[in-house]
């Protein structure tokens, strides 16, 4: 494509577009569309625009033409009908002719086609052309100028198909746009020409309804001049036209209305509205006022105001009798609003009541809804007060009475009660004497009833309030008392009547409390507190004091309330419980409460004067044993004296607290040198160690004492008391009866001790724990069929940790109870699979710690199902207890161990002769085996008495039914003397350490079992 091309045929069609809308904008005289010589006219002026374009071709070669002539003929078809189409056609024909060329006959065809098409669109569209869209002239275009393109092939076809190609995209998208562009325009044309008529229209109906009706008219600019008055609007104002017409709005409405009727007008303008109406009134002439009802309408151009008409009712007569009516009612209801007062009006005959706005409000309803329902009144009346107010109407009606009243109470629709003041009277009665008509009216009395009962209420209140309550004058001369007054001080009122309140004055109270209490009364009006009275017969207590000034409305104080109840009892009711909340009740010392109050005032004091004091904790050694046999009212008398004995021992600036039980504290304040404290300390020990005389008993006790000193050791109360303890119980390990100091290495200690706990807990959880297996042999076939299971620690920081560093701690914590469950579980099931795997019953023996009989529990059931699943019930299990847990001897051990025997479970007593051994207890338990302690067979020699004992033992535990196992072999020679005195078992390292599984299976059960074998293949 040529850009030549392109920008001719965009030059060609902004050509036409210009040259039509000059025709658009010259003022034409629109005539009757039959005029035939108006329409020849309008085709030779579309023919001469024709030819206008054809002058500006765009020249493809010599004779070959291209122009917009399409466009316009097209157009010409469509709006201006046959007879200027068929001469525009005609003219543009012509000229093509004179023109002549190679493209002679396609373009005469191409003017006679685009006239053609365009007249039979029109007469489809049967000249509703105002509404045409863009999208419809476009497609049109489009396909008249694709008919119009087919008159090319009338040419040679090698020519023809060179030309199309280079003509068909320009010419189907340039000329379909003005063909759109130009029939908008033509159609915006119509539409214009279409308003204008319905304009007219409008104007001759508004001319008649001007002239006639009974509405005043007027026309006026949008700044209030004014164009056109109607007759009607000079007949209303009074005025002729042309004084009218002199005149604006402003000059003939009242100032409050025009500034209403500005207020729209404004809007008007803006566009927010585009009419409204209002009762306005206007000045007619000699000042006569005239009542209307207007309404504002305005004509817009292009969204502004052009004019504006306004019509005007008069309705002057209709307001002067409204205004009237108005009148009388509104002094009506003036002189009841004025008082406050419901007004009723009863019509007897009809049996209808009439009531005013005020009795609705009363009752919190619609006046109206009120009047049609006379019964809603009745209905609202308190159900105790209706038949009072029924029958004293009735009593009116029947003339007993000159006039109705009543006072009763009425429910609003809120909900709330509400006293009423009902007055009426009969204001016609017929010839009969029958009454027609009553008219009464309600007075609201809530307020005063409400008055009435507060000061019944106050009256009552003062006179039999539990407080005394005096009213005085500003000189303090008493004017009256209430009868709580007469009981609290015993004066009665005639007593102190007229008399000062000084009276009741107390020594206990300074001067100066009193001066303070009157200037408070003075410049604040009130005052308030604790203060001392003394009674008529001397006794004196405290009381709680208001006193309040009344002033009048100077502001000047006329009168003093004073108010005050007794407060004594209270007050040492306060002291008891203060008492019972910071000491003990036993000894009489200060609690921990106090104690902790006690801490924090030294510790001030000593930060304040860079001093020390020392914190003694003291724990009573053997006291439990005191309390569990000579019973606690012993310990009680044991406890008060020791606390005697304590506080003699310090001085008067110290304290002395119990924490309880048999725990106190000492608090050393000022301590300048620690042999001071050493001194006190050793003092307590000795009083404390003296006899405590109980009745007819004789208690002995010691005491183990921790001290800490501040702030050498701690700087907080928690740091002290923990210190101050850990050194307690360092001197309780140290074997009672003696004082320790806190040292660092202490909290070391705990904190080991504490972290150790935490990690035990993690490693029962985690599951850290190892069984390590040690043989137990038999001294007289040298066999290994015993072994002793012995835990192992394998923490995942320290490695194998022993059971010696653990074991005590797991039983203080109770921890030994899970760990002894996995112990049982494990060796159990070693035992079961050594079994089933070598064919070998090993009895495997299980350490239990008393702290496990104590909490067993269910342990007990789970162990002997465990043992019945694994067909473990041949004696697989020894359960290893200590002599100590024998020496309670009390009944639930025996049935315990008892019951292990029943269930398959061996019992060998371990450490046997290091403890209390008592031949009672190996007679009355049943034990399976003992074991000698490792401390025996030491230095075993058969001339010392370690081997005698070790022989004894042998023998003895023979007698009663019992193996011996002897612990702590490490020698050939300790085994051979064993073995010549009868022991049965032998455990050591004679024979072996403690193994884990795997190495113990190798050395032992795989050795036992070849040797089974090879004499069995030997027999």
């Amino acid at each position: 494509m040529e850009q030549g091309l392109l920008l001719s045929f965009i030059q060609n069609s902004a050509l036409l577009l210009a040259i039509v809308l000059i025709y658009d904008a010259l003022p034409r005289r629109y005539k009757h569309k039959k005029d035939v010589m108006a329409r020849v006219g309008v085709g030779l002026l579309v023919g001469g625009i024709t030819i206008a374009l054809m002058l500006m071709p765009w020249e493809y070669s010599e004779g070959v033409f291209f122009d917009s002539r399409t466009v316009i003929l097209s157009i010409c078809g469509i709006f201006f009908g046959g007879i200027a189409t068929l001469v525009a056609v005609v003219v543009s024909a012509v000229y093509r002719l004179v023109e002549g060329g190679a493209t002679l006959v396609p373009g005469i065809g191409a003017i006679v086609t685009s006239g053609l098409l365009g007249y039979v669109w029109g007469r489809y569209r049967k000249g509703k052309l105002s509404d045409v869209g863009f999208s419809e002239l476009f497609f049109f275009g489009l396909f008249c100028n694709a008919i119009i393109l087919l008159w090319g092939l009338t040419l040679p076809a090698e020519f023809a198909i060179t030309l199309l190609k280079q003509v068909t995209i320009p010419f189907l998208v340039i000329f379909p746009i003005t063909t759109a562009l130009l029939g908008l325009l033509l159609s915006r044309r119509i539409e214009i020409r279409r308003d204008q008529k319905i304009k007219l229209q409008d104007h001759l109906l508004f001319k008649s309804h001007f002239q006639s009706g009974n509405m005043g008219i007027a026309i006026t600019d949008k700044q209030h001049q004014w164009i056109k008055v109607n007759p009607n609007l000079c007949e209303m104002l009074n005025y002729s036209e042309s004084e009218l017409l002199q005149l604006s709005w402003p000059e003939l409405m009242q100032t409050q209305d025009y500034f209403i009727f500005k207020h729209h007008f404004n809007q008007m303008l803006d566009g927010e509205i585009n009419e409204f109406e209002l009762d306005i009134r206007l000045k007619a002439k000699h000042d006569v006022m005239v009542y209307t009802h207007m309404t504002v309408a305005c004509q817009r151009s292009q969204t502004k105001v052009d004019l504006v008409i306004t019509g005007l009712l008069n309705r002057t007569t209709q307001k002067q009798a409204e205004l009237e009516k108005n009148a009388s009612q509104e002094q009506l209801r003036l002189v009841l609003a004025s008082s406050s007062l419901g007004f009723w009006d009863w019509d007897i005959s009809k049996d209808e009541i009439e009531r005013n706005e005020h009795s609705a409000a009363i009752l919190g309803c619609d006046l109206d809804c009120l009047n049609r329902n006379p019964k809603l009144w009745v209905n609202a009346i308190h159900t105790d007060d209706r038949v009072t107010v029924l029958k004293s109407i009735d009593a009116h009606l029947n003339g007993e009475t000159e006039q109705y009243r009543a006072e009763y109470r009425i429910q609003n629709q809120s909900g709330d009660y509400l006293w009423l003041l009902d007055t009426g009277k009969v204001m016609s009665r017929d010839e009969k004497g029958r009454p027609l008509r009553m008219c009464g009216i309600y007075t609201d009395i809530t307020e005063q009833k409400r008055i009435e009962e507060s000061l019944t209420l106050a009256a009552s209140v003062y006179n039999n309030s539990s407080e005394a309550m005096s009213v005085q004058d500003e000189q303090g001369f008493i004017i009256n008392i209430n009868a709580a007054f007469t009981n609290i001080t015993g004066y009665s009122e005639a007593e102190v009547k007229n008399k000062n309140i000084r009276v009741l004055q107390c020594n206990r109270n300074s001067r100066n409390a009193y001066r303070q209490m009157s200037n408070a009364v003075e410049e604040l009006g009130c005052w308030q507190g604790e203060v001392w009275l003394r009674r008529k017969n001397g006794e004196e207590f405290v009381v709680w004091l208001t006193l309040n000034a009344l002033v009048d409305d100077t502001g000047n104080s006329k009168r003093r309330v004073a108010l005050f109840s007794d407060i004594t009892d209270k007050k040492q009711a306060e002291q008891i419980i203060w008492k019972q909340a910071n000491y003990d009740p036993l000894t009489g010392l200060p609690n921990r409460r106090m104690l902790l109050d006690c801490l924090s005032t030294e510790m001030i004091k000593a930060d304040s004067r860079e001093q020390h004091f020392a914190l003694m904790f003291l724990d009573l050694d053997y006291f439990k044993e005191v309390n569990d046999t000579l019973g606690h009212d012993m310990g009680d008398r044991l406890l008060s004296e020791a606390a005697k004995r304590l506080k003699a021992c310090i001085r008067e600036t110290d304290v002395v607290a119990r924490l309880g039980g048999d725990e106190f504290t000492v608090v050393l304040s000022g301590i300048t040198d620690i042999k001071g404290v050493d001194k006190v300390a050793k003092h307590i020990l000795t009083r404390l160690a003296e006899p405590f005389n109980l009745g007819d008993e004789t208690a002995y006790i010691s005491a183990s004492i921790g001290i800490t000193l501040y702030p050498d050791d701690a700087s907080t109360i928690e740091g002290m008391l923990k210190h101050a303890d850990q050194a307690m119980y360092a001197a309780k390990g140290e074997g009672r009866n003696r004082f320790h100091y806190f040292t660092p290495s202490m909290q070391r200690d705990a904190k080991y001790r504490m972290r150790l706990i935490q990690d035990l807990r993690h490693a029962i959880a985690e599951q850290e724990f190892e069984l390590y297996y040690q043989p137990i042999v038999g001294l007289q076939q040298d066999e290994c069929l015993k072994v002793e299971a012995l835990i192992r620690w394998r923490h995942p920081k320290r490695g194998l940790v022993p059971p010696i560093e653990f074991i005590s701690v797991a039983e203080e914590t109770g921890l030994i109870v899970d760990i002894g469950n996995w112990v049982f579980q494990q060796a159990a099931r070693q035992s079961a699979l050594w079994r089933d795997r070598f064919g070998v019953e090993v009895q495997v023996s299980i350490n239990k710690s008393p702290v496990q009989f104590r909490d067993e529990g269910e342990c007990f059931d789970t162990w002997v199902s465990l043992l019945n699943n694994l067909a473990l019930t041949n004696n697989n299990i020894c359960i290893e207890i200590t002599e100590g847990l024998l020496l309670d001897g009390n009944e639930a051990i025996a049935a315990t161990l008892e019951r292990y025997r029943d269930a398959g479970i061996q019992v060998s007593l371990d450490d046997f002769g290091t403890g209390y051994s008592s031949l009672a207890y190996l007679k009355r338990f049943k034990i399976d085996f003992l074991k000698i302690d490792q401390s025996f067979t030491r230095n075993l020699d058969s001339q010392n008495s370690d081997f005698t004992l070790c022989e004894a033992i042998i023998v003895m535990a023979h007698k009663l039914g019992m193996k011996v196992i002897a612990e702590g072999v490490e020698t050939e020679y300790q085994r051979k003397v064993l073995a010549e005195a009868g022991c049965d078992y032998g455990q050591g390292y004679l024979f072996s350490r403690p193994l884990p599984v795997e190495e113990f299976e190798q050395r032992f059960i795989e050795t036992t079992v070849m040797h089974k074998n090879s004499e069995i293949s030997d027999a």
